[in-house]
């Protein structure tokens, strides 16, 4: 079993009491009287204990991330619901799927809490940086908080709109207070922890501690959000050739070990969230999550759960030569009676020798360098209009492994605009991060949401095969946003819900 940092045994001792702490915020439970609120003053009293706040918040992101498919790559042309597992049977996922969700569809209130809570665990790590006395270690906890604030807001900011914007540790009815900010005070508040956590954060660890957030996970998600503004194009190309000019990172030359167990920290892998199998309650979900209903052990162990299947368009979309097909996708699986069922599902995260299910050891890539060089050609198009500039990152990624391995090189004869050229870089992004959460992202940094997945539901078989199967028409640009959890506007109506809802 690997060795994962934030599971070391000298930190399990006290873990529990830790976890007991990580409710401490506005939008979970404020009907809780303040006093349970409170957390002994003299808690935090060493570098130990606030390394455990470090780590609970580490943990706290991998529940966020066990969630984040549904409310991500569910809603893209990338992947459905199993028509096996009906409105009947699973209509949260169903409904995220379509567009027709409600505000109290659990799936987007847990993910939404999970981000939350992430973020008043980093916020209890910054408000006792005191009792640190290292000063070097003290800046790596303070910028490992910072990250993860920003990240968080990130990603709220993203699928909600305008947030709710949390730099301090609340205590009972203080959250009553707090209102939306804009989505310009949203960005403005990630960019400013992201800078600073990119001055404090080392550029690399010890071999420990591999897997923390390092100076160049901060600067590549801050390279994101620049890109995302749609008005710090400069800002993204700085800070993504700072990157990419470090001599720091390299594209893998085999796609299928970013996701190999004993290959997946590697060159390329800026921020993952790590998994580890063994049976020993931090192993992935996903190997389960994502395999077919009624496979029985014979795609991996156990049972699949039949989430996040591969859609048809997507399975038709690669070409023929791409070789990252083959390690995100299968078409097909033989059950017991050895008899071969058409069925795509995911297979980007199954590993072999797994004991129990839920218990994945592949890793969940975050920031890859392939990103850092997609994003700068995007944000090249997008400054100066350099088909050249932008090209010459794009290849770099399709050429992976060179001539005779990865697929050719596009010329200005097959993209002679800077439209033709976002369209192949759109496609370029499916492909390389298929099932790694990007794509809705993508479209929505793009403005191609509506357009895409208008067709996706027009001409995707499982939506147009018959009066049960038939997409419900709630796509319009009011559902582009996720709604914000009732029980938060309960609680605070003056926080407000996206229009629509």
């Amino acid at each position: 079993m690997k060795n994962i940092f934030k599971y070391q045994t000298r930190l399990l001792t006290r873990m529990t009491c830790l976890v007991a702490f990580s409710l401490l915020i506005f939008s979970c439970d404020l009907d809780v009287e303040p006093e349970s609120f409170r957390v002994s003053e003299d808690f935090y009293t060493s570098a130990e204990d606030l390394e455990l706040a470090m780590i609970s918040t580490y943990s706290s992101y991998q529940n966020v991330m066990n969630l984040e498919f549904n409310v991500t790559e569910l809603r893209t042309d990338n992947t459905y619901l199993d028509p096996d597992r009906s409105a009947n049977n699973d209509v949260d996922r169903f409904t995220l799927d379509r567009f027709t969700l409600n505000t109290t569809n659990p799936i987007n209130e847990s993910y939404y809490r999970a981000c939350y809570k992430t973020i008043a665990l980093a916020n209890r790590v910054l408000a006792n940086l005191d009792v640190v006395e290292d000063e070097e270690f003290k800046n790596q906890l303070e910028g490992e908080a910072l990250f993860f604030r920003g990240l968080m807001h990130f990603n709220l900011v993203r699928l909600y709109g305008g947030i709710v914007l949390v730099d301090e540790i609340l205590i009972g009815e203080e959250g009553f207070e707090l209102s939306r900010s804009t989505e310009a005070e949203a960005y403005e508040f990630i960019i400013n922890d992201l800078v600073n956590a990119s001055s404090l954060l080392p550029s690399a660890y010890g071999e420990d501690d591999l897997g923390r957030a390092t100076n160049w996970a901060a600067k590549g998600l801050l390279g994101k959000v620049y890109l995302t503004t749609g008005a710090n194009y400069a800002e993204a190309i700085t800070v993504l050739e700072e990157i990419r000019d470090s001599g720091e990172f390299a594209l893998v030359d085999d796609y299928a070990s970013l996701f190999t167990p004993e290959t997946e920290i590697n060159s390329e892998i800026l921020f993952a969230v790590r998994y580890s199998g063994g049976n020993n309650g931090v192993g992935s979900p996903f190997p389960t999550n994502f395999s077919p209903r009624g496979s029985l052990g014979t795609v991996t162990f156990g049972d699949g759960d039949g989430l996040n299947i591969p859609t048809v368009d997507l399975v038709n979309s690669y070409d023929p030569a791409d070789p990252r097909k083959g390690v995100s996708l299968a078409e097909s699986y033989f059950n017991l009676e050895e008899n071969e069922v058409l069925f795509n599902y995911i297979i980007k995260y199954n590993s072999e020798n797994l004991v129990a299910t839920e218990d994945g050891e592949v890793d969940w890539p975050v920031i890859r360098y392939a990103d850092v060089l997609l994003m700068l050609a995007e944000a090249y198009i997008e400054e100066n209009g350099s088909l050249d500039d932008a090209l010459a990152e794009l290849n770099k990624v399709r050429n992976r492994g060179g001539d005779g391995v990865g697929l050719p090189v596009l010329t200005t004869t097959d993209v002679s605009t800077a439209f033709d050229f976002k369209l192949a870089l759109e496609n370029e992004r499916r492909h390389e991060f298929a099932f790694e959460n990007h794509r809705y992202f993508d479209l929505l940094r793009t403005g191609r949401t509506l357009i895409v997945l208008s067709a996706h539901f027009s001409t995707e078989p499982l939506y147009n095969a018959g009066d049960d199967l038939q997409y419900t028409g709630g796509l319009d640009t009011t559902k582009l946003l996720l709604p914000i959890p009732q029980y938060e506007i309960d609680l605070n109506p003056s926080i407000g819900q996206n229009i629509g809802y």
